[in-house]
C-alpha cells in the first residue's frame, strides 16, 4: 500500500521516523497520551498522541499498527486506519500520522507505556501541554474537519 500524507511544514532527511493514530471516543473526544516525567523520554510530562518509533525496515502504517496494541493493547486491522499527515519536529523526528472511524472506550484500554491516557475534547486540547509536532498534527486534523469538537 503507497500511502500519502498531507505534509506539515518542512521535511528533511534526518532523525529518528515515527507514527500514530489519531484515536476517538463515541463522543468524538481524542485519545492522549502523557508522556513520562523522566529524563530518558522526549517532551516528558506532555501530551501526545499513542505512538512510536519505527523499528529498522518497518513502514509507518505497521508501525502505527504495532505501536496501538504494544501501548493500549488494541489491535487495529491494516483496512482499520487511513494516512492522514506527516510533520518533522524541530528535533528532526519524522512523525507519520493516521486517523481511522473506529472508535475506542476507556475500557479498551490496557495502558502499556506513558503516565497516563486521557480523552480530551477540542476545548480542552487548547489548553493542555501538548507536544508541538502533536499540536500542529491536530491543529491540520480540525482545519480539514471543521465539524468535529
Amino acid at each position: 500500500m503507497n500511502d500519502i500524507f498531507h505534509q506539515i511544514g518542512d521535511w528533511h532527511n534526518v532523525g529518528v521516523e515515527a507514527a500514530c493514530v489519531i484515536l476517538r471516543d463515541t463522543q468524538d473526544r481524542y485519545l492522549l497520551q502523557l508522556r513520562d516525567s523522566n529524563s530518558a523520554t522526549f517532551g516528558s510530562g506532555q501530551w501526545g498522541i499513542f505512538g512510536g518509533r519505527l523499528e529498522q525496515g518497518e513502514t509507518p502504517r505497521c508501525a502505527a499498527l504495532r505501536e496501538i496494541h504494544e501501548e493500549i493493547g488494541v489491535t487495529l486491522k491494516n483496512s482499520d486506519i487511513a494516512a492522514f499527515a506527516k510533520c518533522q519536529s524541530a528535533h528532526g523526528t519524522r512523525l507519520y500520522a493516521f486517523t481511522t472511524p473506529r472508535r475506542i472506550a476507556p475500557i479498551d484500554i490496557t495502558l502499556g507505556e506513558g503516565a497516563g491516557f486521557a480523552f480530551l475534547t477540542r476545548d480542552q486540547l487548547n489548553s493542555m501541554p501538548v507536544l508541538p509536532t502533536v499540536a500542529a498534527i491536530l491543529h491540520h486534523f480540525f482545519e480539514i474537519n471543521p465539524d468535529l469538537r
